[in-house]
């Protein structure tokens, strides 16, 4: 800076004389790489100008802010403009020195700096904080690096970043004041944030993030918005470093305000010809429940889908939160008005390089034309997410060619969408398995899941392949095609050979309602019969051909798919075998489930029952075709180990009739919650009778089995194990029993 100055007050003097005469020539000095021309196209001055101090002041700032030159001098003599320059080095070679935790590729991705390109102390600067960055976003706070510069001839050098990785800062106590309501212990689990314990060696959420911490913040306000305290304040956060920058401790100062419940709850609308009393029956807030914040924005959602089927596109709806903190109730007024009338005049997407645009737009439920619509804007943000598609979605409106028109911005940054999948594991039925998949979730930008698998185990071997389709014929329709071939140990002596195809159709009938088409064309064929085969097994086992159609059709409302804890969900399931081919036969299976939580959150009752039965539409219905029941379906006992049965193979003849009923309590095992260890209790009962085929040797009956016992599931960073000890309690002694059950599976 100093040098600086007094080049500048030397420009000065040389210039005090000659103001404003023209200039008659620029001569350029000191440069080898950087052309003349090249330099005089950044000047803001050409011959011919008339010059000041104040231009040859800019020309000097022009010609520092390109970042080529190490050094400029700018100065006037009469009629002509000189101008020295010092060239910045070129880079030969860029390395690294004490990186054990991080590669050198790793560092090349995320720093701009290249060989061949022109080193600046400006990005020797940049690149020195980015390392940094990185290195704190592995939870090492006390890194540090020290750019050194090796001079080589011909104005190049090779660039060292010294690095001293420096010890892992981990998150070491969290603490919570003024939490009357809640203890610390329950607040931690709202935290994305977490505490370092030894046995989480393979997360790292116990390693400080000032993004995590800042979204921890927001957790909190918003976990107490929903628990009865709309009132909250965070007074202060803290994340303070350990003078040896070893640990972090996060401290959140809380107010809590007073608890409210919900009181009365009412709608006003400035629009006169909306139906008030029809809209009534959207409100999901009951008068004497604990004030949840959600539960008016879920209103809110209701309000604004049952206003735009009714035809009313421009209209905000407010919540009006009347608070009485001497009783403790909340009032909520939704106040609907009438909002300004704009419509979309173009939607504009950018950043998808892959993506077809046509995908993208039947994503985004809004279009050119349209009423301007903010839920359905906040919708189509969500929907992209969901696609799994992209890293980034941001969807934001703008201002467009008049007051009543808006431009929707879809801006997006595509992510890999293809999967390897090599999985390897063990259960008591197989034995050990091993698995190979792979899946492509948008193939050709169109979409389309690929996906191909083949899997080996003791028991049985197999590969499919198969697409689904998202927008069959460019409706709301899910289509998928697969085949497959497969050979399975079905009984003790035998084996079942399959090679066939499945087409599948699903479509949503509403929001609780939905249903699922199929149809299967299978060559079967049964092999390996042993001395001891069942005779009624031997006789089915001629090659077949099954031609089946079949639906099944959903009614329920679960709050998740995966890992259900509240709701409900009814379906019916019916297949006809007889579309020609060989086999014939007619199945019905009616299943219903219920979640529900006891207590807390995590003590989920689940209670499910289903029965089926199979008609016969030819002169028998094969083993292979029937129910089974045993092992995962029925814990406790084996495979196929309750049923009818062989008395002399003692092989499962299996049945067409069945009923089934389970009653199973989820809770937390007790152990900490970073050890993602759950467990549950359960009772089974069932039945499973009438073969399709039986003589004089076939035991069979309709008495009821019925097992209890305990399993634990391990979310482990090796994949889910899950074991579980059940004592039959009632059953025949024909039954075939399995007491503990193990299954271990592990994707890497």
């Amino acid at each position: 800076m100093i040098k600086s100055f007094f080049y500048i007050l030397l420009v000065s003097l040389c210039c005090v004389y000659g103001e404003g005469q023209k200039i008659s020539q620029i001569n350029v000095q000191g440069n080898n790489r950087i052309e003349d021309q090249t330099i005089l196209s950044y000047l803001p001055v050409k011959v011919g100008d008339t010059v000041d101090v104040e231009i040859l002041d800019q020309c000097l700032k022009t010609l520092f802010d390109t970042g080529y030159f190490h050094d400029v001098k700018v100065h006037r003599e009469g009629a002509t403009i000189v101008i020295v320059v010092e060239e910045n080095p070129v880079i030969n070679k860029i390395a690294y020195e004490g990186n054990d935790k991080i590669k050198d590729a790793d560092f090349k991705k995320e720093l701009q700096l290249r060989p061949r390109e022109v080193l600046s102390y400006a990005k020797i600067q940049a690149a020195q904080q980015r390392i940094l960055e990185i290195y704190r976003r592995l939870g090492r706070f006390s890194a540090k690096v020290n750019p050194k510069i090796i001079r080589l001839p011909e104005n190049r050098v090779d660039l060292v970043f010294e690095i001293e990785e420096g010890q892992t800062t981990f998150i070491r106590k969290i603490n919570f004041i003024g939490n009357k309501s809640f203890k610390g212990t329950r607040l931690e689990k709202v935290l994305q944030s977490k505490v370092w314990h030894w046995y989480r060696f393979f997360v790292n959420d116990d390693l400080y993030d000032p993004d995590r911490f800042l979204n921890d913040q927001q957790e909190i306000k918003k976990f107490y918005n929903n628990h009865g305290h709309p009132d909250v304040r965070l007074i202060s956060s803290i994340a303070e470093l350990s003078p040896d920058k070893t640990a972090y401790f996060l401290t959140f100062t809380i107010d809590e305000g007073r608890k409210y419940e919900f009181g009365d709850v009412k709608i006003n609308s400035e629009i006169k010809s909306v139906d008030i009393e029809k809209l009534k029956e959207c409100i999901v807030i009951e008068k004497g429940e604990e004030f949840n914040g959600s539960l008016i924005d879920k209103t809110i959602k209701i309000l604004t889908d049952a206003l735009g089927v009714m035809g009313y596109a421009f209209i905000n709806i407010e919540p009006d939160i009347i608070k009485n903190a001497e009783t403790g109730v909340a009032d909520i007024v939704f106040d609907i008005k009438e909002g300004p009338r704009v419509y979309i005049e173009h939607i504009d997407i950018k950043g998808n390089d892959r993506t077809r645009d046509y995908v993208i737009r039947r994503e985004v439920r809004i279009h050119e034309g349209d009423a301007y619509n903010s839920k359905k804007i906040k919708d189509a943000e969500q929907a992209l997410k969901d696609l799994g598609y992209f890293k980034e979605v941001h969807v934001q409106p703008e201002e467009g060619s008049a007051i009543d028109k808006a431009r929707l911005n879809v801006e997006l940054e595509e992510q890999r969408t293809g999967e390897l999948n090599v999985g390897v594991g063990y259960s008591t039925l197989d034995g050990p398995f091993t698995q190979l998949g792979v899946r492509e979730r948008n193939f050709r930008g169109t979409a389309q899941t690929l996906h191909a698998n083949a899997m080996l185990s003791k028991r049985s071997m197999g590969i499919d392949a198969g697409i689904i389709e998202p927008a069959f014929l460019d409706r709301e329709l899910v289509g998928s095609a697969t085949v497959s071939a497969t050979q399975s140990k079905y009984t003790r002596s035998h084996k079942h050979n399959a090679l066939g195809t499945n087409f599948g159709l699903g479509y949503n009938l509403s929001e609780m309602w939905w249903q699922n088409l199929e149809y299967n064309i299978r060559s079967e064929k049964e092999t390996g019969f042993n001395d001891r085969a069942s005779e009624i097994i031997r006789k089915q086992s001629h090659n077949a051909l099954l031609s089946e159609i079949g639906q099944t059709i959903h009614f329920g409302k679960l709050d998740s798919r995966a890992n259900p804890t509240k709701g409900f969900d009814l379906s019916y399931q019916t297949s006809f075998a007889g579309v020609g081919g060989t086999i014939k036969y007619l199945q019905h299976v009616w299943r219903a489930a219920g979640y529900h939580p006891l207590f807390t959150e995590e003590v989920v009752l689940k209670v499910m029952g289903e029965t089926g039965v199979m008609q016969k539409m030819g002169k028998t219905i094969r083993v292979v075709d029937s129910f089974t029941m045993g092992y995962n379906n029925f814990r406790g006992f084996d495979f196929q180990g309750v049923g009818p049965r062989d008395k002399k193979s003692g092989d499962a003849l299996n049945g067409t009739r069945m009923w089934r009923a389970v009653v199973e309590l989820k809770f937390p095992s007790g152990l900490p919650d970073d050890w993602k260890i759950n467990a549950s209790i359960f009772n089974e009962f069932g039945c499973l009778w009438q073969p399709g085929e039986k003589n004089k040797d076939t035991l069979d009956d309709k008495k009821m089995r019925a097992s209890a016992g305990m399993g634990i599931l391990w979310t482990s960073p090796f994949g889910p194990i899950g074991i579980s000890y059940s004592i039959p309690y009632r059953h025949q002694k024909y039954d075939e029993q399995r007491r503990l059950q193990l299954q271990f599976s592990n994707i890497f």
